[in-house]
């Protein structure tokens, strides 16, 4: 099959080329997850934006909290949560590191599976997940009271 180039044919790749990269194609409906023994069934914003920013270290219960991260989120999440680009989120983390204020950043996962064993395995940990992955070995939580299937969950 031989493909002529022309105007028209020259004019729609460079349409798909350009809807590709200024798409968001990421459609993942973003859950936040506890281990199933955690004691918490929601959390707020304000308080998801406490620990990823290591401004509150500590659930209410007064164990230390273990943060991860899912890596095909990651930068959706911190967009949503904190408006911020994952360039800024990453230079926070090495001011904190740097300075001897934070241990070290998040967790990150590659794979939803590692990241649901790793949870499993941490009572104290939380993370965010695509809903879609998310299963029993996890607890999904509701944000502000609105469960991930509401149509105003704040992580659509």
């Amino acid at each position: 099959m031989k493909i002529i180039m022309n105007k028209n044919n020259i004019k729609w790749i460079i349409c798909v080329i350009l809807f590709i990269c200024f798409t968001n194609v990421s459609t993942a409906q973003i859950a936040i997850v506890v281990n199933k023994n955690n004691p918490i069934d929601d959390i707020s914003i304000a308080e998801l934006k406490r620990i990823y920013l290591v401004k509150q270290t500590l659930f209410s219960r007064g164990k230390n909290i273990v943060l991860a991260e899912y890596a095909d989120l990651k930068e959706e999440f911190y967009d949503i949560l904190l408006n911020w680009s994952l360039i800024k989120y990453k230079r926070h983390w090495m001011k904190l590191i740097f300075s001897g204020e934070s241990y070290g950043a998040p967790k990150e996962f590659d794979r939803p599976d590692d990241l649901k064993k790793f949870i499993s395995k941490n009572v104290n940990a939380i993370a965010f997940i695509a809903l879609s992955d998310a299963d029993d070995n996890v607890k999904i939580l509701t944000v502000d009271g609105k469960n991930p299937w509401s149509k105003d969950y704040p992580f659509k």
